[in-house]
């Protein structure tokens, strides 16, 4: 890792679309928990069962949980695709490949970030409407959508990053 060559990289459209699209959702996250904040119970949903069951109840505080981690996850993988030098490959990193794995690399970690901040968004979405409900379920098919697109855009860049090689 110590020999490996520490390139300048320029962020493409398609890394400021994804930023545009994790910001948005935390924004989003924000401004849906202050609008609602007033017509939450004290009781929320705190942790949900593999059938999507409410198992855990907590206090009305703990809606703001999800946007905080997801601002903490966002900014600490925008800090991380800063420094592509630094990530975990497969295989040696050499002046030949390493301007396609540190693109592929920054890439990865800024779809990362939107997947993540999309499920944190549907997490809180779920939770403040079934708190207001005063029961329900975790809709299981869109939380397997976005766990799917998750394991996916693992998959598909670490297929790429071989492919880069």
């Amino acid at each position: 890792m110590n020999n490996r060559p520490i390139l300048p990289l320029t962020k493409t459209k398609l890394e400021t679309v994804f930023d545009a699209i994790s910001l948005l959702a935390i924004v989003s996250m924000i401004v849906y928990i202050a609008f609602e904040w007033h017509d939450l119970p004290e009781r929320i949903p705190m942790h949900f069962n593999g059938s999507g069951e409410i198992n855990r109840w907590g206090n009305k505080m703990s809606v703001i949980f999800p946007p905080m981690i997801s601002l903490i996850l966002y900014s600490g993988l925008t800090l991380l695709g800063r420094v592509p030098h630094v990530f975990n490959y497969p295989f040696p990193i050499t002046a030949d490949n390493a301007l396609q794995q540190y693109e592929n690399g920054r890439l990865f970690m800024t779809s990362l970030k939107t997947v993540i901040t999309i499920l944190f968004a549907f997490i809180t979405w779920s939770v403040i409407r079934i708190a207001k409900e005063g029961n329900g379920d975790i809709n299981l098919w869109i939380l397997g959508i976005i766990l799917l697109t998750l394991f996916g855009t693992i998959i598909f860049f670490i297929v790429r990053s071989y492919k880069l090689k």
